[in-house]
């Protein structure tokens, strides 16, 4: 399968619960196969146009899962306003994208309420009456199962190719807060959008 053959995109904020998105990355791929799902940080090769890749990866796939933490709405940016509200914000843009392709959108709540529709910009305000898939860390197997049959249902041709893997008991261990680390043995890569020296760019996911 390549990359242009993706069934599923995870859409994200790197500030918002890193170990949510690995887990859902980690589950998913274990029962679809790691090419049929994809996130930034793992389905980029090294020396892609990130940005073409994202986008293209949007248009091609069939369901976005837009995976909302506690840090998802509010997350702010440098000169203080919600990233959210900004245009070049790369989720919101992924989001918007998604909307205008007539994709399936599926909100992932990580153990948070549904958001305010009032507290939305109008371009992904079609997210409040989407039905959504509540994940929380206790029930985190159960809550996977249900979300992979709903994919089962909604994609053409997504199959299950594996059996999901026990999980790890291994406990925490970081490296670098900001890029790298492992819980319960789910290995974590944030991604930034262009360049990660210095400030973070504007526009960051």
């Amino acid at each position: 399968m390549t990359q242009s053959e993706n069934k599923v995109f995870i859409n994200y904020r790197t500030a918002d619960e890193p170990f949510g998105v690995a887990l859902i990355d980690q589950g998913l791929s274990a029962r679809f196969g790691s090419e049929a799902v994809f996130l930034a940080s793992k389905s980029i090769p090294p020396g892609t146009r990130w940005e073409d890749a994202m986008f293209d990866a949007v248009a091609s796939s069939t369901a976005v899962l837009v995976v909302m933490g506690r840090n998802w709405l509010g997350d702010r940016s440098e000169s203080g306003g919600r990233r959210i509200d900004d245009p070049s914000d790369f989720v919101r843009r992924e989001i918007t994208m998604a909307l205008r392709l007539d994709k399936q959108v599926i909100p992932v709540r990580l153990g948070v309420p549904r958001v305010d529709p009032a507290a939305l910009p109008e371009p992904v305000r079609p997210l409040w009456d989407r039905q959504d898939i509540f994940l929380q860390f206790r029930t985190a197997a159960g809550d996977l199962d249900l979300l992979a049959a709903k994919l089962r249902r909604l994609v053409p041709g997504l199959a299950a190719t594996a059996t999901p893997p026990m999980a790890s008991t291994r406990t925490a261990s970081y490296h670098d807060q900001s890029s790298h680390y492992e819980m319960n043995g789910i290995h974590v890569e944030t991604f930034h959008a262009g360049p990660s020296f210095g400030s973070v760019p504007r526009g960051d996911r």
